[in-house]
C-alpha cells in the first residue's frame, strides 16, 4: 500500500511525521487498509484533517472530525490528532490558529480525495485560488457540493447540509511533500476525467495536481471509466 510505505519511510528519516487526511465515505477502504498495515510507528505521526462544516458539533454524525476519529484515530496510537473546530467563536482566529499549526508540523504527506465537482478539501470551483494567501479559510459550498453530501449519506436532505465550512486551501495541501490522492466510485467519473484530460485551471480545482512532482491518483474501474 502506497500510503503505508510513505509513511514508513518518511519515519526512518525523521523523528516525527505529521499527515493530513480526508474525511469522506470515498475513503473508508483506504483508512480501513492503512490502520492495518504493519510497521508503522503511529506514535510519532501527528495527524491533520482537511475540512469541517461551520457551526457543526464533532459529536453530529456528518462531523469530519468525528469521521476521521472513528476511521483512522481511535484504531491508531497516533502522537496526536488536531481538529479543526468549525464551532470556534472567532472563525479567522480559528482558521489562524490551525494555519499555525500547519506551519509548526510541516505535514510531509497529504492523503485526499477529489469531489464529483473536482473540489480538493473544500474548496470547490468557484471559491478556487490556485495562489490563494491562506492556508485555512472560511468558503461557501456550492450546490454541487452541497448535494455530494446527501448522496454520501450524511445528510437526509439539500436542506440539512450547511452551507459554510473551513478548508485548508489548495497552497496549503501542495505544502505536502507527497500526495496520495484516493478516487473510487462511478460518481467520481466526471471529475476525474475534468482533472486529467481538461485544462489545467480553477474551474476544476483538481486539475492543478498535475503541476505537484509527487502527487498520484489511484482509481477504480467506476472512477476510471471515461480515460
Amino acid at each position: 500500500m502506497a500510503a503505508a510505505a510513505e509513511l514508513r519511510a518518511l519515519l526512518s528519516a525523521r523523528a516525527t511525521v505529521a499527515a493530513i487526511f480526508a474525511s469522506a465515505p470515498s475513503q473508508d477502504d483506504f483508512l480501513a487498509h492503512l490502520r492495518a498495515q504493519p510497521g508503522i510507528d503511529w506514535p510519532r505521526v501527528s495527524i491533520f484533517h482537511l475540512d469541517e462544516y461551520i457551526g457543526l458539533s464533532p459529536t453530529h454524525p456528518a462531523s469530519f472530525r468525528r469521521y476521521l476519529r472513528e476511521h483512522l484515530v481511535q484504531h491508531v496510537p497516533a502522537k496526536e490528532f488536531f481538529e479543526l473546530d468549525g464551532q470556534a467563536p472567532d472563525l479567522e482566529a480559528e482558521c489562524d490558529r490551525y494555519a499555525a499549526l500547519l506551519n509548526r508540523h510541516e505535514p510531509a504527506m497529504a492523503a485526499i480525495g477529489i469531489g464529483e465537482n473536482g473540489h480538493l478539501a473544500f474548496i470547490d470551483p468557484a471559491n478556487c485560488d490556485f495562489d490563494d494567501a491562506r492556508q485555512v479559510r472560511a468558503v461557501e459550498l456550492d450546490e454541487v457540493c452541497r448535494i455530494q453530501q446527501v448522496h454520501d449519506g450524511a445528510f437526509s436532505s439539500l436542506e440539512h447540509v450547511p452551507r459554510r465550512a473551513l478548508s485548508m486551501t489548495i497552497p496549503a495541501i501542495f505544502r505536502a511533500p507527497r500526495i496520495v490522492v484516493n478516487v473510487p466510485g462511478s460518481t467520481k467519473r466526471e471529475a476525474v476525467k475534468a482533472a486529467l484530460d481538461g485544462p489545467i485551471g480553477e474551474a476544476c480545482p483538481a486539475s492543478v495536481l498535475r503541476r505537484h512532482t509527487q502527487a498520484t491518483l489511484y482509481l477504480d474501474e467506476d472512477s476510471a471509466a471515461l480515460l
